[in-house]
């Protein structure tokens, strides 16, 4: 954790800079040696006797003496271990934690480094290529062979593989430079290839400069996006222009009804558990804070993952181990997203699942998980298909809690990416400026604007722009992408955005990091959803996408995207010769439709009457009437998978209401077409988890015509209800049977596939 070597002379640095300088012998030892510290448990403690809490002890010394300082640097550009460690204490002394120079590009920020003034010697010596005798020399001399010994070994310029440590003597920050009078040269390993040594230095002295300068403030600030985004941005920026006016200024939709009492489903495949439709019972009593009815559905999920796990464990360690969780809220205004998280965070420690917070509506609180209970070394972790599974591996998390310029640091308790492979999950990300933590203002939009119109100060494109970098830098910086040595961060590499244009970023080839099999937009505006779905293919390439408008999101952000990440690595194995051994293939997109033509035919209805002014049933009534001749349900759907792996995720898309009365024979018989598809062989029986977004309209009048139910009104006070949502559990029952997937209803306002189509419900899939 520590950095022992120049430690003799660093007095002399906080006297340069006129700060004062507190120290602390470490008593502790590296116990905990992973990437990620700090128990994961409620509350998320320190380990006891580990170094790290040395430096928490420190920390609480400074704040005792200095309780003006709000927050902590860490020069961490790729170590997580460092940055984790640095952040986990921030967050027990409720200090922010600055981590500017995260995943930037070390070449770059090399040259930043030397050409902004900053002097510093290289001390210490440990990587292919360097020798004792490059000690002492400044790193703007050492460049030219730093970048050579990068592009010849793939070593890290700025030596954050530890190929170097330095010692800075100058910089436009001191009020002093230091003058290092006599070292002495330690050679630890003379290894031929990279030996290991270090500079002791055994007499400096501070020397006054002639002119002290004011610190410059002039510092270079990466752009806050990348080509490919800005392009993007623009793209959608152009789209706008033919809008009349922003589509901001929609009016707010009346909530949705409550979805139906369902209650919670589960499905256990291997390792994998999911929980879908998880809510307070309706016999719980009423009404409840958005508090206690969260605090409500942990305890259900706890006992649930408890009775599900192969392993018997308690809830203490299965819930922290959760994958991801979607959580759904009735509204996502700042008071009640702060009181979630708080509820929340009450339930995890050290690196949280990812998750995904979406505003549904006055319906409740409910949420929906995906954990893992198994091991590598587990029998049933992976299914071979015809020779071939998922690569294995344990779970890791990109828990990022610093302000940066890559993206946003977490805005609740959550990890940007948790990563068991094959299998990445990101949380949903919004389009927050990572340096500030903050949405787009319409000034910040106009600013950003090639045109001056009105339109243009809309926040839309550079939401959507940044929402789609976010995504992709974490894809590639999380703990599944298989970087390489990782020289270059998340900035100028991720998702192919070295490129020069638009038109070289490779929806086909390679993706460093993974490939989404699964895309979900959540937006707050109905006349949005074109203007993103038009452009977003730029980046995305062909992936099974869903829009949905919901009633709210994170800090009014008026767009999220959620994605599930695969890595495409794959075990086979030869069957003759019993050997394994690991292939990377690429995802095959598929999409098809399936239809059923309504028959003329007699159905009978259930109707309920309720009495509006005393809120009461009022009891049920039989209606028969003739179905509508030619009518028809329409299916539209979207695979991801690797033939002939399980592995695969899907969208379907269903508009069935043309359909009065009820459609359960409809819907099987489309389910039928559907089974026979081959590409739908993965889901018949393997299907974890799902999700089914109903949407809602309403009418010009105010009667709600809704794929929930028909309303009817029938007096002043009374109104007549045919429930429709029931056509959703059928089309379950009838695609899966007895191996049912865990699935969570979310009910919305509108549904949109990639072609533009508007459908009345859609569910996502995910197989394993």
């Amino acid at each position: 954790m520590y950095q022992t070597v120049g430690q003799d002379a660093i007095a002399l640095v906080a006297q340069a800079l006129d700060v004062p300088l507190y120290r602390r012998v470490i008593q502790g030892n590296p116990l905990e040696q992973a990437a990620e510290y700090g128990l994961k448990s409620a509350g998320g403690g320190g380990i006891t006797g580990d170094e790290t809490e040395d430096l928490y002890a420190l920390l609480r010394d400074v704040l005792d003496h200095h309780p003006d300082i709000q927050a902590v640097s860490v020069g961490a550009i790729l170590s997580n271990y460092q940055r984790v460690r640095v952040e986990h204490v921030c967050r027990r002394l409720s200090l922010t934690p600055l981590a500017y120079l995260w995943q930037r590009n070390q070449t770059f920020l090399l040259s930043e480094m030397i050409s902004s003034g900053l002097n510093a010697i290289l001390i210490k010596i440990a990587g292919a290529g360097l020798t004792p005798s490059d000690l002492a020399r400044p790193l703007s001399s050492m460049q030219p062979k730093l970048v050579s010994l990068h592009q010849r070994f793939g070593t890290h310029p700025c030596g954050e593989g530890g190929e170097y440590e330095t010692f800075t003597i100058d910089s436009p920050l001191f009020r002093c430079c230091i003058d290092i009078k006599a070292t002495e040269i330690v050679v630890v390993d003379q290894n031929d290839i990279a030996p290991v040594a270090y500079l002791r230095i055994k007499h400096a002295l501070l020397v006054k400069k002639k002119a002290i300068p004011a610190p410059s403030l002039d510092i270079f600030v990466p752009p806050l996006l990348e080509h490919p985004f800005e392009t993007l941005r623009r793209h959608v920026e152009k789209s706008l222009c033919g809008a009349t006016s922003d589509s901001a200024s929609e009016g707010s939709s009346p909530h949705p009804y409550a979805p139906p009492e369902l209650g919670p489903s589960v499905r256990r495949i291997g390792p994998w558990i999911a929980v879908g439709n998880v809510r307070p019972p309706a016999s719980h009593p009423r009404p409840l804070s958005v508090v206690q009815e969260l605090t409500r559905c942990f305890e259900i999920l706890q006992n649930l993952l408890a009775e599900n796990s192969p392993t018997h464990s308690g809830h203490s360690e299965l819930l922290p181990a959760s994958a991801t969780i979607t959580l759904l809220l009735p509204d996502l205004d700042g008071s009640t997203f702060s009181s979630a998280n708080a509820a929340y965070a009450s339930f995890f420690g050290a690196s949280p699942p990812a998750r995904a917070c979406i505003g549904v509506g006055g319906v409740g609180v409910g949420l929906d998980c995906l954990a893992w209970v198994g091991d590598p070394g587990r029998t049933l972790y992976g299914k071979m298909t015809n020779g071939m599974r998922g690569e294995t591996g344990t779970r890791k998390a990109l828990h990022v809690q610093s302000l940066s310029y890559w993206a946003p640091a977490n805005i609740g308790p959550y990890s940007q990416a948790i990563s068991i492979p094959p299998h990445t999950f990101i949380s949903g990300q919004i389009g927050l400026i990572p340096s500030s933590l903050t949405l787009p203002s319409p000034s910040t939009a106009l600013s950003t604007s090639s045109s001056q119109s009105s339109t243009m100060s809309s926040t839309l494109p550079l939401e959507t722009a940044l929402v789609l970098q976010h995504t992709a830098r974490i894809i590639r910086a999380a703990p599944n992408s298989g970087l390489g040595d990782g020289s270059d961060g998340g900035f100028n590499r991720s998702d192919s955005s070295s490129k020069p244009d638009m038109d070289d970023v490779s929806r086909d080839g390679n993706r460093e990091g993974g490939w989404i099999q699964l895309a979900m937009y959540y937006l707050v505006h109905v006349a949005d959803v074109d203007h993103v779905r038009k452009n977003v293919e730029l980046i995305d390439g062909l992936i099974p996408t869903l829009y949905a408008v919901l009633s709210s999101l994170p800090r009014g952000a008026r767009i999220e995207k959620q994605v599930f990440v695969h890595s495409g690595r794959f075990v086979t194995l030869d069957l003759e010769e019993g050997d394994e051994s690991v292939v990377d293939k690429s995802p095959e997109f598929t999409q098809g439709k399936a239809s059923t033509l309504a028959l003329s035919m007699l159905l009978t209805h259930r109707h309920v009457l309720f009495d509006l002014s005393r809120n009461e049933n009022k009891g049920d009534m039989t209606v028969q009437h003739s179905e509508c001749p030619g009518a028809e349900i329409q299916v539209h759907y979207e695979i991801s998978g690797f033939p002939p792996s399980s592995e695969a995720c899907a969208v379907v898309f269903v508009r069935d209401s043309d359909l009065p009365g009820p459609r359960d024979v409809l819907v099987a018989q489309a389910v039928v077409q559907m089974k026979a598809i081959h590409d739908f062989t993965p889901f018949l029986e393997r299907t974890l988890a799902a999700k089914a977004f109903v949407s809602h309209q309403w009418s010009t009048s105010g009667a709600r015509m809704s794929n929930l139910c028909h309303v009817f009104i029938i007096s002043a006070n009374f109104f007549l209800v045919i429930p429709r949502n029931t056509v959703v559990v059928p089309f379950f029952e009838a695609m899966f049977g007895t191996e049912m997937p865990a699935w969570t209803f979310i009910p919305c306002r509108y549904v949109a596939s990639r072609a533009g189509s508007e459908w009345d419900w859609a569910v996502t899939l995910m197989a394993v």
